[in-house]
């Protein structure tokens, strides 16, 4: 480990004395687990916990002699210890100890880079917030493109390093496993119990099978995981080193007092910590391929591995963790320019709206092929001095479909920019934009353009819908009814307007769901009580999201009701009258063959996408969403939302208050049912509470 590049938590980590600690640890829990085992006499054991110790000059001068290292650190303890001595390795060969050991090193040290990295990541939510809306231009084959904001360049990084996050974290628990299995892995001369005692004090898991050695893929990977982490690290620095050219100059490496840039030229600021994690990386990424070179050693191993790995793993998780620290400092500490960029997004004098220029000519009348030759002649005019603008504007032939005002109107970087809070929601660094799905409901509700099929044969009438299927064999035409049914069909009642309010009340939440990307099967309004749905099939699951204790949950855990969880309950429940719909767990869904492992892992994050945006919708209009259950279907397209959501499938209640809005009215007598079904309704359509 070079010092330069070194911090001091990982210099400690990985000195001599915190080998040999690891080593000793694992010897002395081999002695504890031969001792119970009734190898090892407890006097001996006694006297091998509270003399063991080594030392580096003791051990340098044995391993002069023996010329190996695991004999000498054995040696020198053996020599503290006394009689007692010769019970330390017993049954082990010398990776049991080196490889347990390392792991364990491993395992921390990547604790510590996990450390640096939530750090960083917390610094560029910080900067992606604060400059958020700071227009700045793309680029493109480091050309400029069209217009972002440099808030879109930190979330960017802060969605990557989410990725590199989840590799180290696998990474983490490929390396966390432990191996004392003897010479050639038979457990010939030491008890497998030995192993699983040692190995769960240590909190690893034992090895399923091992040779000598634990086998070097895990190593490869968790090397090549700090490499790729490496990698995105020099992409961020690469791009800060562009936008620190003198002729670009939107960010800037912070420049402390005192500090020079040139032993020549006084007048140097140069970004020097991001030119070293550019450089860093070159090696992280040379150091994993020296590790994947590690994973074919000869029959039940041989030793080439080792002297590479001494230098590769405690380099590159220095360098990463040096490296991680480091650019957090960089971005803490970053020049920002804001009006830099503005005289860059103009500098091309409009040349950059050229797309948009080009679909307003289509939209037109024109054929693409036309209107891009059209745009083209004048961008190349334009290119590199001239006022793309004031040449379109002069072009007779584009003045035939667009006037100065549309060309003028077309102009604006802010149209490019409107979906950034959408962005931000879905990298998780914002709150979800429902202004702008109400508006784009409003300018295109679902299923306009979708002609209505004719009405067929009655397929299937439950409790609260009837389903027909229709002439598009792809449609089925959804009836809603007026019954209501609780305690699974004991109590039962007809209650007029109910089917009605559902079925809008479900079309609205279905639009407002497809409207931020998450598909229904909804495709439009029929009627007062009718709806046209895509046909799917039904996966016999009802996936139940909770916010707040209430109902069977506040009951079978004995919660008071309204307590706040402290983050979203996800439960399943096989779809069955009969059975009353009991609650199944995800071992059970995947051993009956009710869903693939991929597509409970789908269920759950879509319920939990469907929980945030509904939650934040809800919470807008005064309405607290306290849990829901929701169905899902298969398609051509994959799984999506199926079934309804409305106050019959959803707990709503009011924010203040605490009334309920939903059919807990019927359920438990409270009256009401309709008015409050219709306060929902009014307050989705924008109305304020009731006083």
């Amino acid at each position: 480990m070079l010092e330069r590049y070194t911090l001091p938590e990982m210099k400690a980590h990985w000195s001599p004395e915190n080998r040999y600690r690891k080593w000793l640890e694992v010897e002395i829990l081999a002695c504890e687990a031969w001792a119970a085992l009734g190898r090892i006499p407890e006097q001996a054991l006694r006297e091998i916990k509270e003399r063991a110790s080594f030392d580096l000059r003791r051990i340098a001068e044995i391993e002069a002699v023996v010329r190996h290292d695991v004999i000498a650190f054995v040696s020198c303890v053996a020599e503290s210890v006394g009689d007692a001595g010769k019970y330390l390795h017993m049954g082990l060969t010398s990776y049991d100890v080196v490889d347990t050991a390392l792991s364990l090193l491993m395992r921390e040290a990547m604790d510590l880079i996990l450390a640096a990295l939530d750090g960083l990541r917390e610094v560029l939510a910080e900067k992606a917030r604060e400059y958020r809306d700071t227009p700045m231009i793309g680029r493109t084959h480091g050309v400029h493109a069209e217009p972002i904001t440099l808030g879109m360049k930190f979330a960017l990084w802060y969605a990557e390093l989410a990725r590199d996050r989840e590799r180290l974290e696998k990474a983490r628990r490929v390396i966390n496993v432990g191996r004392l299995a003897g010479a050639v892995g038979t457990y010939a001369h030491i008890d497998p119990r030995v192993e699983q005692y040692v190995c769960r004090k240590l909190g690893l898991y034992p090895a399923q099978i091992s040779t000598q050695v634990l086998q070097r893929d895990r190593h490869a990977e968790y090397l090549s995981a700090l490499a790729i982490t490496a990698c995105s690290l020099e992409k961020f620095a690469t791009e800060i080193r562009h936008l620190q050219r003198t002729e670009v100059l939107e960010l800037e490496e912070g420049f402390a007092a005192g500090q020079k840039g040139s032993s020549a030229m006084p007048h140097k600021r140069n970004p020097i910590t991001c030119e070293r994690i550019t450089g860093l990386s070159r090696v992280l990424r040379g150091n994993a391929l020296a590790a994947m070179e590690n994973t074919a050693l000869w029959h039940e191993r041989d030793i080439s591995n080792s002297s590479v790995e001494r230098i590769i793993i405690p380099d590159s998780t220095t360098l990463l963790h040096y490296m991680l620290v480091r650019f957090t400092e960089v971005v803490k500490q970053l020049l920002i320019y804001p009006e830099h960029m503005r005289q860059n997004l103009d500098r091309t004098r409009g040349l950059i709206f050229s797309q948009r220029l080009l679909l307003a000519l289509v939209e037109k009348g024109l054929r693409r092929e036309e209107a891009y030759a059209l745009v083209q002649r004048q961008a190349m005019r334009a290119w590199p001095q001239g006022d793309f603008a004031q040449l379109v504007k002069a072009d007779p032939e584009i003045g035939k479909y667009l006037s100065g005002g549309e060309i003028d109107a077309l102009l604006d970087s802010g149209y490019y920019l409107r979906r950034v809070p959408y962005i931000f929601w879905r990298t998780g660094l914002g709150a979800p934009p429902l202004s702008e799905w109400e508006e784009k409901l409003r300018e295109d509700p679902p299923g306009r353009h979708v002609p209505v099929p004719e009405k067929g044969e009655l397929l299937y009438e439950g409790k609260a819908k009837r389903v027909y299927r229709t002439s598009d064999p792809d449609l089925y035409w959804v009836e809603y009814k007026d019954e209501a049914t609780a305690f699974d069909g004991l109590k039962r009642d007809v209650i007029p307007g109910k089917g009605s309010l559902n079925n809008r009340i479900s079309a609205h939440f279905f639009s407002l769901l497809e409207v931020a990307g998450l598909p229904t099967h909804f495709v439009k309004l029929l009627g007062p009580r009718e709806a046209l749905v895509r046909r799917v099939e039904i996966i016999p699951l009802e996936v139940i999201v909770r916010n707040i204790a209430a109902g069977s949950l506040a009951k079978k855990l004995g919660l008071p009701e309204g307590r706040v969880l402290s983050r979203p309950v996800v439960d399943f429940c096989l779809k069955n009258d009969e059975l009353h719909d009991p609650q199944v767990t995800e071992d059970q869904i995947l051993a009956l063959g009710f869903a693939a492992e991929k597509e409970v892992r789908e269920l759950r994050d879509f319920a939990l996408k469907v929980n945030e945006v509904l939650s934040a919708y809800l919470l807008s209009r005064d309405l607290i969403l306290v849990d829901f259950k929701l169905e899902f279907g298969r398609c051509r397209d994959g799984i999506i939302l199926a079934d309804e959501i409305s106050p019959d499938t959803c707990r709503f209640w009011d924010r203040d208050t605490k009334e309920k809005l939903d059919k807990d009215r019927f359920r438990h007598d409270l009256g009401g049912l309709i008015p409050a079904y219709e306060e929902i309704w009014k307050r989705l359509q924008g109305g304020k509470p009731v006083v």
